[in-house]
């Protein structure tokens, strides 16, 4: 037991000094922006964003940018998601639709969504997030294409 508790101590020491940005930015924007709604902390998303993007996690990485602001970037990644097979993507594909007013494709994405993804429980709080980092997102529409009150 004291040696498990030794290993632990010493990779949690080690894991602090070697200045983990990556990991610092996804706290600081998941908090700052997620929750505060903190629109100052964008750029910590995009960083985020852009690094787990090089390890091709394509539906993460669209997620992180939409929270930054960057909905070009955030298309990108969640068109490469789901040629992977990642459906959930389709949300994100969806909401940067939805923030560049485009219905039509933003209803085909929510609806491929809704048949292939059947968990989707966390879509409120993803919406809650969108509406106050973007003034123009209209997240009652979204509601509506799938059907939720």
């Amino acid at each position: 037991m004291k040696r498990y508790l030794f290993v632990l101590f010493v990779a949690s020491g080690i894991l602090y000094a070697c200045n983990c940005v990556v990991s610092r930015d996804m706290i600081k924007c998941d908090y700052y922006v997620g929750q505060k709604f903190d629109k100052s902390h964008q750029k910590e998303c995009l960083n985020y964003a852009k690094s787990i993007s090089k390890d091709a996690m394509f539906a993460k990485s669209s997620w992180y940018f939409l929270l930054g602001g960057d909905i070009k970037n955030a298309k990108i990644n969640a068109k490469k998601a789901l040629k992977i097979g990642h459906n959930y993507a389709a949300e994100y594909l969806g909401m940067a639709y939805i923030l560049e007013n485009d219905i039509k494709n933003a209803k085909k994405e929510f609806s491929f969504f809704k048949h292939k993804v059947k968990q989707s429980g966390y879509i409120k709080k993803d919406l809650n997030i969108l509406k106050h980092i973007y003034s123009n997102f209209n997240d009652k529409e979204v509601l509506k294409i799938l059907h939720i009150q």
